[in-house]
């Protein structure tokens, strides 16, 4: 049976070559903040393994958004989670769980949420 990961960034080493122009420094900087991994090495930890039938149980009552993001694990066996994502979710969880949980706690960074 399929389980359902939660990995979250935990740390974000980002390259502070001093011999680079300035110029591309701001490149390295740039491609940083728009998510492209450019000069940057992502740290994620596994904070949380379920299987698909509590999956289904987080999600039961949930709002029409949130079992579109969270319900799509099964289509493109990963999702990302942004913080804004994360809080929105959190409101729309009818069931206190796990889940729940650690969406509200995201307050940095993303969840990688991965069906393996």
């Amino acid at each position: 049976m399929a389980k359902i990961e939660i990995w979250k960034l935990t740390k974000r080493h980002e390259d502070k070559n001093e011999k680079l122009e300035k110029q591309y420094k701001e490149i390295v900087a740039f491609s940083t903040c728009i998510g492209h991994g450019v000069g940057t090495i992502d740290f994620s930890e596994k904070v949380a393994v379920f299987d698909e039938a509590e999956w289904a149980e987080f999600l039961s009552g949930a709002g029409a958004w949130t079992m579109g993001k969270f319900g799509n694990i099964h289509r493109y066996f990963e999702i990302e989670v942004s913080v804004p994502q994360a809080a929105f979710a959190v409101g729309e969880l009818a069931c206190e769980s796990p889940l729940k949980e650690i969406l509200a706690n995201l307050k940095e960074g993303y969840l990688t949420i991965r069906k393996v």
